[in-house]
């Protein structure tokens, strides 16, 4: 039980990171205690986005940012699913063609009332993706 209690909470972290939290999840406990929302735009065919979710996101100190500070929600671009943007629930594709998303990744922060906060778009290198949240997290 010592070696599987570890085990497990090394997988959580991993799990977590990767898989994020519904956008449902993510805007109740934003109304509950106004953590931000940091979402991902990709698509199953984007490379660079592939690659993130293979080192970035499997990063125990990202894993930690994310995990503490934000709910991490990650959308396909290429699924049906309908989130809130700009006063209205709206499939994912027209948010990101609202919010002039030019590529993927990519990535908009939400504040606590639900409202675009900032848009980044490309790949980042861990630290870079760090700084990124961290000067997010203090706006």
């Amino acid at each position: 039980m010592k070696i599987l209690l570890p085990i497990l909470t090394i997988f959580a972290c991993f799990s977590f990171a990767g898989q994020g939290v519904s956008y449902k999840e993510a805007i109740e406990g934003n109304k509950k205690n106004g953590k931000p929302i940091l979402l991902e735009f990709y698509a199953d065919w984007c490379i660079p986005c592939i690659e993130m979710e293979k080192t970035i996101f499997k990063d125990p100190a990202v894993i930690k940012e994310l995990k503490n500070n934000f709910y991490f929600v990650r959308l396909n671009t290429e699924k049906e699913e309908q989130i809130f943007c700009e006063g209205e629930t709206l499939p994912i594709l027209d948010c990101v063609e609202l919010w002039e998303i030019q590529g993927i990744p990519a990535f908009a922060v939400l504040d606590k009332n639900g409202s675009l906060k900032h848009i980044t778009t490309g790949t980042f290198e861990k630290q870079t993706f760090l700084n990124f949240l961290k000067a997010i997290r203090k706006k």
